[in-house]
């Protein structure tokens, strides 16, 4: 075997996918030594509960060959209509890349803001940023950022790591509460029978909070960067960015009329879906609708016709496929689990942990469980369709709202996507800004150890106002 072979090896990384199949497996296996059982289920206004002491064992069902591949069709059936708005935000998502309008956005607010001062700066793009994650978790759209901004800070005298904490943090003070991303919070919701986006107000001031506390974080790192080169965590590393050749790319195209135009329908059909969901009630049928209109009335009014929004919607698809079949494989165990009459047993078993603790710590424990499983599952989507079946009803049991149940799950899965290297769009933007993950590491640990125990603090006060509505 050639050195090259070898290095090529050492270098592949593991797919997202494959802990999930390992996982099928396992929890096929398992369901021939876990007893099957279940508990008395009743629906108390439009909320399926589960009735404390009613658990029973039955009979044994543990799954066949057949069952085994037959699961993920039946994954991919009972986990549509999460996969379907993926679909159609990705979809959408691609209309607005082919026009240019995103990478047209940010840039004209660099360019216009790069004098302001590091602050103003750093604040507006990290608040663009937050939103963008927030309210539709398309992370992917963090290589856009960093892309456009670290030329910017090179010209201004600050270093690349400094690009790098406005692109990841900006994201993860959006991302982590979620105020309203459909990936997690969507979907936990669903499952936990919430009306979906509910607490929107609470997640909304765990994101400022987030957001100022990074902004300061940033910007005093910033201005020492400024004021002493050889402070720059980076100064030791070779950049490796072709600054010229990106921007040379953006000369391409201007935001004309029509672009401008196009860009305030798509601000306005997106202050419809918030709207709709907190005022209307609206799910996944009609934000993946909004979605729909927001392909066809943004592609039209920038010029596009049919055959290009027909073209750019499928690249868009295409590039959320992977997210599609996490939430496919996900489900699966979920399939596995349910035909095989166990999952009722491990929440019995489950429930010992939260039964006689105080609702706090109960809390706290969904917590940590999520950011330890955020590890082997990165996928926010995964992991909301995973465990918050599991977590809904000990939540229950253990007295928590289910507000708090969700709100402790999407802490524990969004602060520690910003770290971990097993997230595959970490390592995206790290790769695309020529810095390490160990130097990333270094400038975010301090950050991410407060914001760790400061979602701690919000989720006790969650829990004790017991946010709800239930």
């Amino acid at each position: 075997m050639t050195t090259a072979v070898k290095e090529q090896k050492k270098k592949e990384s593991l797919h997202p996918f494959l802990p999930l199949i390992i996982m099928v497996i396992l929890v096929a296996i398992s369901t021939h030594f876990i007893p099957a059982g279940e508990f008395e289920r009743t629906e108390i206004n439009g909320r399926t509960i589960v009735e404390q002491g009613s658990f029973q064992y039955v009979e044994s069902n543990p799954t066949s060959i057949s069952d085994f591949f037959q699961s993920f069709y039946y994954g991919f059936e009972r986990g549509a209509g999460a996969m379907a708005l993926i679909v159609f935000i990705g979809g959408t998502f691609g209309v607005l890349r082919k026009s240019g309008l995103l990478d047209l956005g940010v840039q004209g607010l660099t360019e216009k803001l790069k004098d302001k001062g590091i602050g103003v700066l750093a604040l507006a793009v990290m608040t663009v940023i937050a939103i963008n994650s927030g309210f539709t978790g398309m992370r992917e759209l963090d290589m856009i950022f960093i892309m456009l901004l670290i030329p910017i800070m090179l010209k201004l005298g600050y270093d690349s790591m400094t690009a790098l904490g406005i692109v990841l943090i900006g994201s993860a003070a959006g991302f982590a509460p979620a105020v309203a991303n459909p990936f997690f919070t969507g979907i936990a919701h669903q499952i936990a029978e919430l009306p979906i986006y509910s607490a929107i107000a609470y997640r909304g001031m765990i994101t400022i909070v987030f957001l100022f506390t990074g902004l300061w974080y940033v910007t005093r790192y910033a201005k020492k960067v400024k004021k002493d080169p050889s402070l720059s965590l980076v100064a030791d590393e070779e950049i490796n960015f072709d600054a010229s050749e990106h921007e040379n790319s953006l000369e391409v195209q201007t935001m004309t009329p029509r672009l401008k135009a196009a860009g305030i329908a798509f601000l306005l059909l997106f202050a419809l879906m918030i709207m709709g969901t907190l005022k209307f009630g609206f799910g996944f049928p009609q934000i993946s609708g909004v979605f729909v209109a927001k392909t066809v009335i943004v592609g039209y009014i920038a010029g596009f016709n049919t055959n290009k929004i027909c073209q750019a919607f499928l690249e868009g698809a295409q590039h959320v496929l992977g997210m599609v079949l996490i939430i496919l494989f996900a489900r699966s165990i979920l399939v596995v689990l349910e035909d095989a009459m166990v999952i009722d047993t491990i929440i019995h078993n489950l429930s010992y942990l939260i039964m006689g603790t105080s609702k706090n710590l109960s809390a706290i424990m969904i917590y940590v469980v999520q950011t330890i499983i955020n590890v082997v599952v990165p996928s926010g989507s995964g992991q909301a369709m995973i465990t918050m079946p599991i977590i809904i009803p000990l939540a229950d049991m253990g007295e928590i709202t289910r507000q708090v149940a969700c709100l402790a799950s999407q802490l524990g899965d969004g602060i520690t996507n910003y770290l971990y290297p097993t997230n595959g769009i970490l390592m995206g933007v790290l790769a695309a800004s020529g810095i390490s993950w160990s130097k990333w590491a270094k400038f975010f640990l301090p950050l991410f150890a407060f914001w760790t125990v400061l979602a701690g603090v919000f989720i006790v006060i969650a829990q004790t106002i017991e946010l709800g509505p239930f």
